[in-house]
């Protein structure tokens, strides 16, 4: 009797796999490298290959980042992008649910109304939002900025929200409101809960929209509420451009978001696959 033959345990197929996916991670990290080797290379040797002088390395656009405002700007991109998104999810949860579990025949004019926002052009809404807050004085706040990023960040909180909430079974709601919790306890002890995979992965890509954000940051903030992604411009005059400081602050305004990405990581892959926790 003939044995079967033995099949080879890594394949082409998977050769060819490994090979792209490696293609694609070299590539996805080159202008990292090239970031921090521009980082640390004196300014005469900026564009000089690594290879003719490696050890030609420097510390200098550290203590000059330091003593420019950028610090400040990172502190005022924490603290805008943080808190709208705290309030992003405070809102958009409740309203992602009702859409989820109503029965409101209005629903489909929400949905599309929703995706319209999401789907608009962020200079459809900085105009208005400049001229009201000219008339309010919120230009150059924090609260102004907040509000602006409010804008961006809700209406993907809502729909992202809606589409994990309404994979919870309604027996599951039903139960908890028999056992008597009222609808916002339910919320809050049931609902939230077994979508949390879900609401995390919304709520990181709500909070790095915001921290991202170049447009309505350079139109709404002067000097005292400048964001770190504005403030990298401050490197840029019309004789020079300061490479090196430009690398230096784009490592540290990328460094914060791995923690917050690496932290997430699971529940983003969960909420990929449709996974809620029962």
């Amino acid at each position: 009797m003939r044995k079967p033959k033995r099949k080879n345990a890594f394949s082409w197929k998977q050769a060819a796999g490994v090979t792209m996916m490696l293609v694609f991670l070299v590539f996805a990290l080159l202008p990292i490298i090239w970031a921090f080797i521009l980082a640390l290379r004196p300014e005469n040797r900026l564009f000089e290959p690594i290879w003719e002088s490696p050890t030609a390395l420097t510390l200098s656009n550290i203590p000059k980042l330091a003593d420019s405002g950028f610090p400040k700007a990172l502190f005022n991109s924490f603290v805008t992008a943080s808190v709208s998104t705290a309030l992003a999810v405070v809102i958009g949860v409740p309203g992602g649910f009702a859409l989820a579990k109503g029965r409101s025949s209005r629903k489909f004019l929400a949905s599309w109304a929703l995706l319209l926002l999401r789907m608009a052009p962020p200079v459809g809404f900085v105009i208005p939002l400049f001229i009201l807050y000219l008339k309010i004085g919120f230009l150059d706040t924090w609260w102004g900025l907040i509000g602006a990023y409010m804008v961006l960040t809700l209406p993907l909180v809502v729909w992202s929200s809606w589409t994990s909430l309404s994979q919870i079974p309604d027996e599951l709601i039903e139960a908890a409101l028999l056992d008597g919790a009222t609808m916002g306890q339910t919320l809050r002890r049931v609902v939230i809960p077994a979508a949390r995979p879900g609401l995390v992965a919304t709520s990181v890509l709500a909070f790095l929209l915001s921290w991202n954000d170049f447009f309505f940051a350079l139109i709404i903030t002067r000097s005292d509420t400048v964001t770190a992604p504005v403030a990298i411009m401050n490197f840029v005059s019309y004789a020079s451009v300061d490479w090196g400081s430009i690398a230096i602050a784009s490592i540290v305004l990328t460094l914060p978001t791995v923690p917050v990405i690496v932290f997430a990581n699971k529940y983003i892959v969960q909420s990929m696959g449709g996974a809620v926790k029962g």
